[in-house]
């Protein structure tokens, strides 16, 4: 049912378990390509049986991206696997706190762009991770907006390249508040630039998700994450919206992420399984 494109160690031995709990067939790298835009081949794999097995990756590098593309031309089911929605930071570490690692699982989609409608089941799991969840009040008021670039492979892979160029005359059009640009690569973390920040504005990052918890108001692209709760118009950035379900929204959230544990059980498949998205 499933069929997992591998491309290197610190990522396979995310995708694999979840692929051999469908009763899939992995599709090995013939070695590791360690630059970010290479090609990974797959001795096993014919572009032809594409359609036969429902896709999983890690990310969008080494080829993945395309898979996807490809996948989405189709209207063929893929799986996309990545860095978690909350607790983030550790990455591929063992979280200290659950002693696991945590990772976030979307079926044809590279994240949730969406509330997702959540049972009993996830309203227990998900406890576990919101004890440690603070979600404090709005902010309304803050002197400059804070711009959040994506990196230059989600620029390319969306065919944004202009994104920061273009977000920034925007904002020109509609406030004469101060515009501070945060990249990837600035040594000043996002989180201590948020205490007079008036508005966020991101295209897909999840850094949102610790923007909207901490009460600042967002802007975000509508493949984003923080779609549900986030204006997608920059006209609108003196006027921010504050939403009322943060709470439903971050639930969400943290029913699409898991343990590896719980992607080993079996349990994250059959609970995608037979989404419909």
């Amino acid at each position: 049912m499933l069929q997992a494109f591998c491309t290197r160690p610190l990522t396979d031995w995310v995708i694999i378990p979840f692929t051999n709990s469908g009763n899939g067939i992995i599709h090995r790298a013939a070695y590791e390509i360690r630059e970010h835009y290479g090609q990974t081949i797959w001795p096993s794999y014919q572009p032809k049986d594409l359609t036969k097995r429902a896709v999983v990756v890690f990310g969008i590098l080494r080829g993945t991206g395309e898979l996807i593309k490809e996948c989405e031309k189709l209207k063929h089911t893929y799986y996309h696997i990545d860095h978690a929605y909350y607790f983030k930071e550790y990455k591929h570490e063992i979280n200290p706190i659950f002693n696991d690692k945590i990772y976030r699982i979307t079926k044809n989609g590279l994240m949730l762009n969406y509330i997702d409608v959540i049972d009993e089941i996830d309203k227990e799991r998900i406890q576990k991770f919101k004890k440690y969840i603070d979600i404090k009040p709005w902010k309304k008021s803050g002197d400059y907006v804070l711009v959040l670039p994506p990196s230059e492979h989600v620029k390319k892979w969306y065919n944004i390249l202009d994104w920061e160029k273009q977000t920034v005359k925007k904002l020109k059009q509609y406030t004469d508040r101060e515009i501070i640009i945060k990249n990837k690569n600035d040594q000043k973390s996002y989180m201590n630039m948020l205490s007079n920040a008036w508005a966020v504005i991101t295209c897909q990052s999840t850094a949102a998700v610790d923007v909207l918890l901490e009460g600042v108001p967002s802007f975000c692209n509508n493949m984003s994450v923080a779609n549900p709760v986030s204006y997608t118009d920059l006209s609108l950035i003196e006027t921010p919206f504050y939403p009322d379900n943060r709470e439903e929204w971050i639930d969400s959230l943290l029913a699409n992420q898991y343990l590896i544990r719980e992607i080993e059980s079996g349990f994250v498949w059959n609970r995608l399984r037979e989404k419909i998205i």
